[in-house]
């Protein structure tokens, strides 16, 4: 992607900015990120979260990677790569959460799993939450585990070709759901 101010160097510099609900966003490469903040139209804030980003650093690298490495196709005759993956509920992208240090909203884990789990196995010690839960809310959650666990067997039970153990598995699943 290039620089949307000179339009020849690659952007490495991804500033979004949304303040009272007046959205800003600027694809852009150093010196004109440079050039932007020393004028006072770009603020740098990096410095305020600059420990907890450190994780996520690796991520821009990893996401052009893949992302270049995605196959192409043909529209209107050009041949481009298809778009990166986006938070269908903020619209944040993998370079947005690399870039900021900061995911957009809970969805975005779910969305961004595979490329998170990583960077939060080493930011936290564990990807999954660990630590008191609400007296109405451990049962949900035990639940909803429960549910979790047994689709991995169901999909494994499917792959072994265990067809039996897989309907009882799915009689399982759907007596947890209600849908029995």
């Amino acid at each position: 992607m290039l620089c949307e101010k000179c339009n020849k160097k690659k952007a490495t510099v991804f500033y979004n900015e949304n303040i009272n609900g007046k959205v800003r966003s600027f694809n852009l490469c150093a010196d004109c990120a440079k050039a932007m903040r020393d004028a006072g139209e770009l603020e740098d804030i990096s410095a305020s979260f600059s420990s907890f980003a450190s994780p996520f650093l690796s991520l821009e690298d990893s996401f052009f990677n893949d992302f270049f490495s995605l196959p192409f196709h043909t529209t209107g005759g050009l041949n481009a790569p298809s778009a990166p993956k986006k938070c269908p509920l903020c619209g944040a992208t993998l370079s947005d959460i690399s870039t900021t240090g900061k995911v957009g909203c809970a969805k975005c884990y779910e969305t961004f799993a595979d490329e998170l789990e990583g960077p939060i196995q080493s930011a936290h010690g564990k990807t999954g939450h660990i630590g008191r839960i609400a007296r109405g809310h451990r049962a949900k959650k035990e639940k909803a585990d429960r549910i979790s666990a047994l689709k991995k067997q169901l999909k494994e039970a499917i792959n072994d070709e265990k067809f039996e153990e897989a309907a009882s598995l799915r009689d399982q699943i759907h007596a947890l759901e209600g849908n029995a």
